[in-house]
């Protein structure tokens, strides 16, 4: 959640007030007339992030309202930095600057976000189909067992074997081969999204994932449709671990370390927020 920036004017404007204090006073309320002119549009900003729902669907429906949220606050940004301060309220200017900065930065990676889970979730959709597919096409194929034969039976016997294990990882391959079709799609697909830092790794192992699933599974492919079955078994392997890249624990633990940055990020917004009003206050006091 954002912090909002809504600042109130605290300071007095008696006639009896030192310059350095209406300066100061003349200042926060420039600033203050600034968030005034804004505080609908603020107001709708938490409410929208309030109301924040990771569900796919609903975050596509969302999107035009955090884009809305981003520019929102690209304005509150843009008109509080022309406003110049006294001296005695430079720093309190450094911090708004820096606290309104740091809020249109995760906004915009929050507009991102809302962005980038739905088209990411759709990308995936098509692997559970594929993977089921190429289980069902797999299952499918009826590869032969030697069996006992007469000896005047053997020739044929071999020959005929020979045949049904041509035909088995012809069948095999084709299955694979669509499949590495279906996978090259979705990797076209994720390759045009952008993710936020708090999604990176996430995209990044997908990516990874089905690199490797292809890398492996195109000599796989290659060995069968040459009839290298001496080849088969150790491809097989490697082809069977590529799809595990995604659950390891290398990569959930980049996963969660993004979201623990995340976290941090939105913590420091909230710091500074806090040293903002502490700013004023300062001010305050010292000014009388």
């Amino acid at each position: 959640m954002l912090a909002l920036l809504l600042v109130a004017a605290g300071c007095g404007g008696h006639s009896s007030q030192s310059a350095k204090r209406k300066a100061v006073t003349n200042y926060i309320e420039r600033v203050d007339a600034v968030e005034q002119q804004l505080r609908f549009p603020l107001l709708k900003i938490e409410k929208t992030y309030r109301n924040f729902s990771t569900h796919p669907g609903a975050m596509k429906k969302a999107a035009p309202q955090f884009a809305t949220a981003e520019a929102t606050l690209h304005t509150l940004q843009t008109r509080l930095g022309l406003i110049d301060p006294p001296p005695d309220a430079r720093r309190l200017r450094t911090l708004l600057v820096g606290l309104i900065g740091a809020q249109v930065e995760l906004a915009h990676e929050l507009t991102t976000l809302v962005n980038f889970l739905p088209a990411f979730s759709a990308a995936l959709k098509p692997l559970a189909p594929a993977d089921a597919r190429l289980k069902k096409s797999l299952a499918a194929v009826a590869v032969p067992k030697p069996k006992p034969v007469k000896p005047a039976q053997l020739k044929a016997a071999q020959a005929a074997f020979r045949r049904a294990v041509s035909a088995a990882a012809a069948g095999q391959a084709v299955a694979l081969d669509t499949y590495m079709r279906e996978i090259a799609k979705v990797q076209t697909r994720l390759r045009g999204l952008r993710p936020p830092p708090s999604m990176a790794p996430s995209y990044r192992t997908q990516l990874s994932t089905l690199a490797r699933v292809r890398a492996t599974g195109a000599p796989l492919v290659a060995a069968l449709q040459k009839k290298q079955y001496a080849r088969v078994a150790v491809l097989d392997r490697s082809f069977q671990r590529a799809a595990t890249t995604s659950t390891s624990v290398s990569a959930q633990r980049a996963q969660i370390a993004a979201v623990k940055a995340y976290n941090a990020r939105v913590q420091a917004v909230s710091k500074l927020a806090l040293r903002v009003d502490a700013e004023r206050a300062r001010i305050q006091k010292s000014l009388g």
